[in-house]
């Protein structure tokens, strides 16, 4: 039997991407709430981004960077050139290319995360990138391109705001109603940081280094960490905080 039976676990990725692990969860018994801490808003100044597009349907970049599926679905009417590459962080984020554009991107590293892209495209010297990423994304990967010798345009391709589920999951754990947390972004990670105390939280399951990294950042310590940015591996970090203690929540 599953350790996740009768467990109450809530889910804050942003609407709509929860679905499939919310299921998953289900037939294996546990609860899941849906409790989303972010949400996407366009920025308020679209004109860049607009100029951006319309630059790279010239064909004016050598590669376009997509570091989340949120950005596919910002650039999703937007025209790739075939003389434009795409280079995409993580599988999912790949399989909307394919889905949205009809393209196979270049590149996609084994290793899920930006930091991975540089050396994974190649000779970048002399090219031209187009990056467009969150407004809060931090400049890491932005300078990591550019000390490969690519020249980057970074532009703001969407908002980061509060959820609809804050409220939700704040009197949830205040009624001590949640047994864990799983955290897909740093940005969700920020947002729980004011609901509990930290030593009044549940076990916390991050979906990779970057978010735990986070939540050591802001003192809130860490059940478990996915080994891949999946909800099979995220289940798997779930029932191994649960299986010492596997019996059914009443």
């Amino acid at each position: 039997m599953s350790g996740l039976v009768g467990r109450r676990i809530a889910i804050t990725r942003p609407s709509g991407r929860s679905d499939t692990l919310a299921e998953r969860l289900r037939s294996l018994g546990a609860l899941p709430l849906l409790t989303p801490l972010i949400a996407y808003a366009p920025p308020a100044d679209q004109y860049p981004l607009q100029q951006a597009i319309a630059r790279l349907a010239a064909g004016a970049y050598h590669w376009l960077v997509v570091t989340s599926r949120q950005t596919v679905q910002v650039l999703a009417e937007a025209v790739i050139p075939a003389v434009t590459a795409i280079a995409a962080v993580g599988k999912a984020t790949a399989a909307d290319c394919r889905r949205v554009w009809g393209r196979e991107p270049a590149v996609v590293p084994e290793l899920e995360l930006g930091a991975a892209l540089p050396a994974a495209m190649g000779n970048l010297s002399g090219t031209r990138v187009l990056l467009p990423c969150a407004d809060i994304a931090p400049p890491a990967l932005t300078e990591a391109l550019r000390a490969a010798g690519a020249d980057v345009e970074r532009v703001t391709a969407y908002c980061t705001v509060a959820g609809s589920g804050v409220d939700e999951l704040r009197a949830a754990l205040q009624a001590q109603a949640v047994d864990a947390i799983v955290l897909a972004s740093g940005s969700a990670v920020r947002q729980l940081q004011p609901l509990c105390p930290p030593d009044r939280l549940p076990p916390l399951i991050c979906i990779g280094p970057s978010t735990a990294a986070v939540c050591a950042e802001l003192g809130m310590s860490v059940a478990a960490i996915a080994d891949r940015p999946h909800d099979d591996a995220l289940i798997a970090a779930l029932e191994q905080v649960f299986i010492p203690n596997c019996e059914t929540k009443e």
